[in-house]
């Protein structure tokens, strides 16, 4: 029965994936997108790399932040190693959950501490989600007056909040007495993972810090870096207009609907950006070239990852 959950959800996502490229095939004038290609400067490329690994380094320090709170002790390296395999994983792999549970496996297994591993890649997961809402909401409000002039923008704003405004709530709710009464009906290992999770939000100084990191990744790892395909291309769009867009497709490119995001993140640009007038060909070169050039730096954990299979 897990087996078939598991191809049925495969098939959903290469539905869903498939729905958006054709979307995007038929929205883009692909001769434009070629001449984009003609048209990159091609050290702003060496650049783009380099503000891409900055992020990831960011990123792996914050979980090697996260993980040693749970007294799991490893070098900057390993956890390095393990996020990029992780990375390569969600990308070759047709499955979204697939790098995280590498990470914790690998990380967890060398004290048998499994579930500090686990919490540790979901609170990765939830500080990251927790500060692209907060940017995207502090730029939407700044740069309110042009993000109400599209209707998909205003839609996928009110959806961002809501969410955040439910995470809080679920939060809130946690530390009530009535929480207690519904943990009966959750397996023990689903509680004793609940619990160990929540164990962070004892700590305001290691959220504190984890927040920040999680901002230093989004402007270097994801703003920065785009910024810079979008210099690298030539492509003309106001620094407030960016900012409101770029933090909202980074959430919405994330939801686990699709394959690897394919289509979805090509279809986040072209309405994103384009609500701020970039062409759907300028926008999507963007998105594909963002794509290819990480999962090129992903592929080189493949050796880890061959490692790890054995």
């Amino acid at each position: 029965m897990k087996i078939f959950k598991k191809y049925i959800k495969i098939i959903l996502k290469l539905i869903i994936s498939a729905f958006f490229l054709f979307w995007v095939i038929f929205k883009v004038d692909w001769l434009n997108v070629l001449k984009n290609f003609e048209s990159i400067k091609w050290p702003f490329m060496l650049a783009y790399i380099l503000a891409v690994l900055l992020g990831m380094v960011i990123c792996a320090y914050k979980w090697k932040v996260l993980a040693n709170y749970k007294e799991i002790e490893l070098s900057f390296g390993d956890f390095f190693k393990y996020y990029l395999t992780g990375t390569f994983i969600n990308n070759f792999m047709p499955s979204f959950i697939g790098g995280d549970t590498f990470k914790a496996y690998e990380t967890g297994k060398a004290q048998n501490r499994y579930l500090e591993a686990a919490s540790s890649v979901m609170m990765d997961r939830i500080t990251g989600l927790l500060g692209a809402t907060i940017l995207t909401i502090f730029f939407t409000v700044l740069n309110l007056s042009h993000v109400l002039g599209s209707r998909t923008l205003v839609i996928a704003n009110l959806l961002v909040a809501l969410s955040f405004l439910v995470d809080i709530l679920i939060m809130k709710l946690r530390k009530k007495s009535f929480w207690a009464r519904f943990k009966k009906y959750f397996p023990d290992k689903v509680v004793a993972f609940m619990i160990d999770l929540g164990t962070y939000n004892n700590d305001s100084n290691i959220l504190r810090r984890v927040t920040v990191l999680s901002f230093a990744f989004y402007f270097i790892g994801v703003a920065l870096a785009n910024y810079i395909l979008f210099a690298a291309l030539g492509i003309k769009i106001g620094l407030a207009d960016y900012l409101s867009a770029i933090f909202l497709i980074s959430i919405v490119s994330s939801i686990p609907i699709s394959i690897n995001n394919i289509g979805i993140k090509e279809w986040t640009y072209i309405a994103f950006f384009g609500a701020f007038g970039v062409s759907a060909s300028a926008a999507v070169t963007v998105a594909i070239i963002s794509r290819f050039v990480q999962m090129l730096i992903s592929f080189f954990a493949l050796p880890v990852y061959l490692r790890a299979r054995k």
